[in-house]
């Protein structure tokens, strides 16, 4: 990976989804937290 291509990766923010007591998931955009709500409707944000 060239300097450039991981400067464009720390720039999109990353969001941390726990699904259940075991599981955790790292979403790009909160429009796929309500595809994961769906499935795991306790699901939380965790930052």
């Amino acid at each position: 990976m060239s300097a450039t291509e991981n400067k464009k990766q720390s720039l999109v923010k990353k969001i941390r989804v726990r699904l259940d007591h075991k599981t955790i998931i790292t979403i790009k955009d909160l429009a796929k937290l309500d595809f994961w709500k769906e499935k795991y409707p306790k699901a939380v944000i965790l930052d």
